[in-house]
């Protein structure tokens, strides 16, 4: 992330002091770093899945941690701000939407994490698998909630409403491709009752996938907010 971008002044109403401005750029770097961490873990967790990556897999599920960690931090954090500084209006609404963008992305981490626990599971790939079957729109599902998340995170770095307006745009598209991504594994098990606990499992994992789009939703709702807008603002613009 940009550290110039972090310190640069919102465009909202002035701070009431630099202490003040130093607290909430320091939660604001906060978040943007755990965001990258998810970010990472979710592309890792697919890539774990898809290409039956059992090491990559563990390597997610001991990075959780430090995801969980980072949310606890910015509780912590955003408490003292708020107990110890008294800030006003505009920086208290600016806490409250940076720690919730941490929660969105520690959920969007466990859902990374939940990908990872499946794909260590798995057995190496055969013509009866049903991740294999589903693997294009299992990969195009990864992409888009991948880059969803990427420029919701962009988005709160650099305090960029159009940026964050786009996330919102692409959220309909991910549920379409769940939509038909479940179709064709529905199709799938009814034709071979052989497989339905992994099937199961991958209609799980392709609800993360759609989840952590939602989650990405979620944190470019939270720029928006920030700035003084809100989702019907953004749609009309």
């Amino acid at each position: 992330m940009d550290t110039a971008v972090m310190q640069a002044s919102d465009p909202t109403e002035p701070h009431t002091s630099s202490t003040v401005d130093q607290s909430v750029a320091g939660l604001r770097m906060h978040a943007l770093e755990m965001g990258a961490l998810v970010i990472e873990q979710v592309a890792a967790a697919v890539k774990s899945l898809v290409e039956r990556d059992a090491a990559l897999a563990q390597a997610v599920l001991a990075r959780d941690s430090r995801v969980d960690a980072y949310e606890k931090q910015l509780d912590r954090d955003s408490l003292t701000f708020i107990a110890l500084q008294q800030p006003v209006a505009n920086d208290l609404r600016l806490a409250r939407a940076i720690v919730r963008i941490g929660r969105e992305l520690e959920r969007a981490g466990d859902e990374a994490k939940k990908i990872a626990r499946f794909a260590l599971t798995l057995d190496i790939a055969n013509d009866g698998d049903p991740v294999l079957a589903v693997g294009r729109q299992l990969r195009h599902m990864a992409a888009l909630s991948g880059s969803m998340l990427r420029n919701a995170v962009r988005a709160a770095d650099e305090m960029d409403p159009g940026l964050a307006r786009s996330v919102l745009e692409r959220d309909a598209e991910l549920d379409a491709e769940f939509a038909a991504a479940l179709r064709l594994v529905m199709t799938y098990v009814l034709q071979d009752h052989r497989f339905l606990r992994p099937t199961i499992d991958t209609i799980f994992a392709l609800k993360g996938l759609e989840r952590i789009g939602d989650h990405a939703t979620n944190i470019a709702e939270q720029v928006l907010y920030m700035m003084g807008q809100d989702r019907e603002q953004a749609d009309a613009a």
